[in-house]
């Protein structure tokens, strides 16, 4: 399969780093445009997920740790929109994987492109989108399962913002597994695997306080879980500092030590 690069075509070698990522982001943005299948799957399942679990699972809000007085929909609104970050940074590891194999980072690199920016515009693209999916998936919670905000528009505004260094890190990640696997379908598999733990070792599905003692200290570490947290509380009408902070800092480090060892491997 060969890649189209007419969309944002680099033709001077001595462009500056932020021409080159601008072009960059462009044919990445365009690249995703032209395959509404990947759209379409990462909206489908998110929203998918977040009808049937919010009827089959909608008991839990009557377990001793679910907060009081909070519908199952509204704790679970924000957590699958966590969720789905996680899920659609799976793409850009494909992505990636399909770049390597047919050969496009090296004319890239020929022509004395920054191997970081390849990384950083799959990011910046990423981020775009998580901000996109999140307004539709908010949307059709709210007309058609009954979701409501219990905060203010700075409230939800600053919920929307957490997600973004959460899809940051994700995509970093998923990043660096396409740069080891280098095949698409190797990519997609794998993504599968270190998918799952992040989505279900956290308190996206149900508060911890109704897990084993020893899933807490994985989703400690867990940066889903933290941002399921800090998202679910400011949606919730509160806001809980500690686990923004968690936030920010566990996906800073999940950003820093994958791009620096996925640059290693391009």
């Amino acid at each position: 399969m060969t890649t189209n690069l007419s969309a944002a075509p680099i033709r001077r070698t001595g462009a500056t780093a932020l021409a080159q990522l601008a072009a960059l982001i462009r044919r990445s943005l365009v690249k995703t445009a032209r395959a509404p299948q990947l759209l379409m799957f990462s909206l489908m399942m998110p929203m998918s997920m977040l009808v049937l679990f919010s009827q089959v699972f909608r008991s839990v809000s009557h377990s001793p740790g679910f907060p009081h007085g909070v519908a199952y929909i509204d704790y679970l609104t924000p957590a699958l929109l966590a969720v789905s970050t996680v899920m659609s940074a799976t793409n850009s590891g494909v992505a990636l994987a399909g770049d390597l194999s047919d050969g496009l980072l090296d004319r890239l690199r020929a022509m004395h492109v920054r191997r970081s920016g390849v990384l950083l515009a799959r990011i910046i693209t990423d981020a775009l989108l998580t901000v996109v999916r999140t307004l539709v998936l908010g949307g059709v919670a709210a007309f058609l399962l009954g979701f409501r905000l219990h905060c203010d528009i700075a409230h939800t505004l600053l919920a929307v913002a957490l997600l973004i260094p959460l899809s940051i890190a994700m995509s970093a990640l998923f990043l660096l597994i396409g740069s080891r696997l280098r095949q698409p379908e190797f990519v997609q598999t794998a993504g599968m695997m270190v998918m799952m733990p992040f989505m279900f070792i956290s308190s996206a599905f149900a508060p911890l306080k109704t897990m084993p003692d020893w899933l807490h200290a994985a989703a400690a570490v867990n940066p889903v879980s933290h941002a399921t947290d800090a998202t679910g509380a400011l949606v919730l009408g509160g806001s809980d500092g500690h686990a923004a902070v968690l936030t920010l800092a566990t996906s800073l480090v999940l950003t820093i030590a994958s791009m620096l060892l996925a640059s290693r491997r391009m």
